[in-house]
C-alpha cells in the first residue's frame, strides 16, 4: 500500500502539472477520477500476473512462492474497491 500511495502521488503531481500546462491529463494521473483498487487491479492483471506467468515456466518456486503473494495482493485490492463502491454509494445517497 506504501508503493501505490507513493506511485500515485507522483502520478497526480504529473496530472497536476499537466491541468495547469493545460495539457490532457495522463491516465492514471487525474486525482479526482483515479481509483487506487482499480488502478492496482488493473497493473495486477495486466502487468504483474502475465509477467510471473511467463517466469514461471523458467522457476518453479514462482508457482508456489510468488503466485499466492501476487493473488492475496489481488484479493486485498478487490475487497478495497469494494470498500470504495459502498462508501461512494453511501455518499450518494447523502
Amino acid at each position: 500500500v506504501q508503493w501505490t500511495d507513493r506511485v500515485l502521488t507522483e502520478f497526480f503531481r504529473q496530472g497536476d502539472k499537466e491541468k495547469e500546462m493545460g495539457l490532457p491529463v495522463s491516465p492514471l494521473c487525474d486525482r479526482e477520477t483515479t481509483s487506487r483498487p482499480d488502478s492496482q487491479l488493473g497493473f495486477i492483471e495486466y502487468i504483474i500476473r502475465p509477467s510471473f506467468r511467463a517466469l514461471e515456466k523458467h522457476s518453479p518456486f514462482i508457482s508456489t512462492d510468488v503466485i499466492p503473494i501476487i493473488d492475496a495482493n489481488y484479493k486485498y485490492w478487490l475487497e478495497e474497491k469494494a470498500k470504495e463502491e459502498e462508501e461512494s454509494a453511501t455518499s450518494d445517497n447523502k
